[in-house]
This record gives C-alpha cells, structure tokens and sequence, in this order.
C-alpha cells in the first residue's frame, strides 16, 4: 500500500510539475494584446489551427479541458486504478479537437 501511495505522489507530481511549467512559459510568451479593445477583456488572441484530418482552420479547444466525455473517462480511469487513468491523461494532454470533424489531435 505505501508503494502505491509512493508512485502516486511521484507520478502525481511530475505531471503537476511538467503541467505548470508548461502553462508558465506558455504564459510568458504569449502575444502582446491591445489594451483599447473594449471587447478582448485583456486575454491573448485565441490560437487559430489547422486540422489535418479535413483541413478545416479556426479556432479549437482542448479536449480533455472543454468536453465531458474525456472527463468521464479520466475519471473512470482514475476509479479502476490509478495506471490507466494516468496513461489516458498523458496521451491526451494538449491535444485540441476540431470542430468541422472532431478528430482530436490530427492539427
């Protein structure tokens, strides 16, 4: 039991850790953003993509953040054990999901 809880703090922190540090340089570099445009509200342009699956180019959100399927299934993975539920979210961390197909991370 205490390998268990061992593995879940390492596990646990390295992607806690890897995950702020990604959003902290991600913040760092973001683009400059226009302080007189009443309708921006101060936050960064949002990132246009371009699918590669159909070829549709716009603005995507990510999966896992924006949708309540990947949620489910995090959670689930996370109540049948702690393994699964750390490789769901670690392969589908970052990846956005188009919205003329829905293919999730082909962009």
């Amino acid at each position: 039991m205490e390998i268990v809880i061992a593995l879940f703090v390492i596990f646990g922190s390295t992607i806690g850790l890897s995950a702020w540090l990604k959003n902290k340089s991600a913040a760092g570099s973001s683009p400059s953003v226009d302080k007189d445009d009443a309708s921006d509200k101060g936050s960064a342009a949002p990132a246009i993509r371009t699918c590669n699956a159909c070829g549709h180019t716009g603005e995507m959100k990510t999966w896992i953040a924006n949708y309540t399927p990947p949620k489910l299934l995090l959670i689930a993975g996370f109540a049948l054990g702690y393994v699964p539920g750390l490789i769901f979210l670690v392969y589908y961390w970052g990846k956005f999901k188009c919205p003329g197909c829905g293919a999730v991370g082909k962009n």
